[in-house]
C-alpha cells in the first residue's frame, strides 16, 4: 500500500482501534466485576438506635464503640424554641456519652480521621466552609473554606477527608497536611449525598437517580452499582458509613441506621 493511501485510512484503522479497545475492556470489566453495568446487591441485617429527635445530618464512627451523631433539631422540637444543632457521641445501645451544641456551626457532614472530626456549615455569604474539630475540647482547630456549595456527606479512605457535593455532582478529596481540597471526582448519577469508605472501596447513595453507586481506586472509577432490588430511595439523602468491620445507611427522615451485608 502506498503511503499516501496509508495516511487516507489511518483516522478510520485508529478509531477501529479504539472500539476495540473499548469493547474490549468493557468485557473485562464484566468478566472482573468491575464496570458500570455491574450489579451487586445486599441484605439487611439489624439496626442502631440514633437520637430520637429531629434528623440526623451527618455522622461518623470514632473507634470501634463510639458513634458520633450531627442531630439536627428543628424549632418546633428544640427545647429553647429556636433550631438547634448537637454533636452527639453514643455508645452501640444508642446510650449519649457525650453532648455538644453546634447551633450556628456547624450544619452537615461528618467525618474522623483517626485524630479530628471534620464537619462543615454555611457561612453568611452562601459559601460553605470545611471546619477541623479537636475531639478532647470539641473546639474548632481550623476552618477551610469548601468547594462547591452543599457538601453533605463526608468519609475517611485512611489518607484524605472525601466529601460530597450534591449541588456540583462531585465528591472533593481533602488533604488535611496541606488543607486544601486536592482532587474532585465527577459522580455517577447527579447528587451525590451519603459517601462511605469500606477499606477497599467507596459508595455514593445519589440523591437524584436514587441508586447507590461503587467507585474503585485512587481516582474513583464506577465499577459497580446497586440493584434496585436492594436499594432504590429517588429523591431521599440518605446517609453511608462504615464502621470499621460493617456497612450502614441512614434512610431520609429515620433515626436509625441501617447494617448491611453486600452480597
Amino acid at each position: 500500500m502506498k503511503v499516501s493511501h496509508l495516511n487516507k485510512f489511518l483516522p478510520i484503522l485508529l478509531v477501529t482501534l479504539s472500539l476495540l479497545l473499548t469493547t474490549a475492556a468493557m468485557a473485562e470489566d464484566s468478566n472482573s466485576g468491575f464496570g458500570p453495568n455491574v450489579v451487586v446487591s445486599f441484605s439487611r441485617m439489624d439496626t442502631l438506635m440514633l437520637p430520637p429527635v429531629g434528623s440526623i445530618s451527618g455522622l461518623t464512627w470514632m473507634g470501634p464503640d463510639t458513634l458520633v451523631v450531627l442531630n439536627d433539631i428543628p424549632d418546633s422540637l428544640s427545647e429553647s424554641g429556636d433550631r438547634e444543632m448537637l454533636m452527639v457521641f453514643q455508645d452501640r445501645e444508642g446510650e449519649v456519652l457525650r453532648m455538644e451544641d453546634f447551633t450556628g456551626v456547624l450544619d452537615r457532614g461528618l467525618a474522623w480521621d483517626g485524630e479530628f472530626l471534620f464537619s462543615s456549615g454555611d457561612a453568611d455569604d452562601g459559601s460553605s466552609i470545611l471546619y477541623r474539630i479537636e475531639p478532647d475540647t470539641l473546639m474548632v482547630e481550623e476552618a477551610f473554606d469548601a468547594p462547591g456549595n452543599h457538601p453533605c456527606g463526608m468519609c475517611y479512605d485512611g489518607r484524605f477527608v472525601w466529601i460530597t457535593d450534591r449541588d456540583t455532582g462531585r465528591v472533593d478529596r481533602f488533604d488535611n497536611e496541606v488543607g486544601e481540597i486536592t482532587r474532585s471526582v465527577v459522580t455517577p448519577g447527579f447528587s451525590p449525598f451519603g459517601v462511605a469508605f469500606d477499606g477497599k472501596y467507596m459508595w455514593i447513595a445519589d440523591s437524584g437517580s436514587g441508586r447507590m453507586y461503587r467507585l474503585t481506586g485512587a481516582r474513583r472509577r464506577w465499577s459497580a452499582t446497586v440493584g434496585t432490588d436492594s436499594y432504590m430511595m429517588r429523591g431521599e439523602d440518605v446517609l453511608l458509613l462504615h464502621d470499621g468491620e460493617s456497612f450502614w445507611y441512614v434512610p431520609e427522615g429515620e433515626n436509625m441506621a441501617v447494617r448491611i451485608e453486600l452480597n
